[in-house]
């Protein structure tokens, strides 16, 4: 009887460890998965991170890139050369107001409304041949040149209308301003005073209509 007792305690006690041993062992796999699941999830995190960090490296690339090929274009335009007038011709009258003369200025300017605007500053200023007269009175400037269309706008300032000389300078006069902006191309010219329409000068000829350029082989050069 005593033999059988301890021996079913002995059985007892097996049991209970074989018990103990598979919780451990359980408990152990359970880590080691979660262990497992972490390592995942962090290898996940960190290839995202990277993709976002690249997908950010990307959009600086590709901004920067933008703002290169905006600065070049800038650049480009900025230094694209402008079309130039070289050697300017001027168109003076003698002074018997006979005859309108060509004269070589050897100035170069651009060919727009800025180099037109240089270009009539320089007439304006007259000639410095002899025999050539100036036919603007004394203080009148060139305010401004525009170009509207196929004609060109010249507006000079109000001491223009102290003018004397006669229909036929006056005539000479505007074949001049229309001369000058040929060369940019215009063959017509609106002569303006202050920025409008001045009607009459002298009371000889209307100025609504644009003066029309004559060909430039019309015009003698002066020696």
């Amino acid at each position: 009887m005593k033999k059988l007792t301890g021996l079913c305690l002995a059985i007892s006690f097996i049991i209970v460890l074989a018990a103990c041993n598979q919780n451990e062992n359980t408990t152990g796999n359970e880590n080691n998965t979660l262990n497992d699941t972490n390592d995942v999830t962090n290898h996940e995190e960190n290839a995202n991170n990277d993709e976002n960090a690249n997908n950010g490296n990307d959009t600086t690339v590709n901004n920067s890139s933008v703002e290169e090929e905006s600065n070049n274009e800038a650049n480009n335009a900025a230094t694209e050369e402008v079309d130039t007038i070289d050697n300017l011709t001027l168109y003076f009258s003698d002074d018997q107001l006979m005859h309108t003369y060509r004269v070589e200025s050897g100035v170069s300017v651009a060919a727009n409304e800025a180099g037109a605007l240089e270009a009539m500053q320089l007439w304006a200023a007259g000639p410095t041949h002899e025999d050539l007269y100036p036919l603007l009175p004394a203080g009148t400037t060139v305010d401004s040149v525009e170009f509207n269309d196929d004609v060109a706008h010249v507006s000079f300032s109000v001491e223009i209308n102290e003018a004397n000389f006669g229909s036929g300078g006056e005539v000479m006069m505007t074949e001049q301003v229309a001369m000058m902006m040929e060369q940019f191309g215009y063959d017509e010219t609106v002569i303006l005073i202050d920025g409008q329409e001045p009607g009459e000068i002298l009371s000889h000829m209307e100025y609504s209509e644009p003066i029309p350029a004559n060909a430039p082989e019309d015009y003698e050069w002066i020696d």
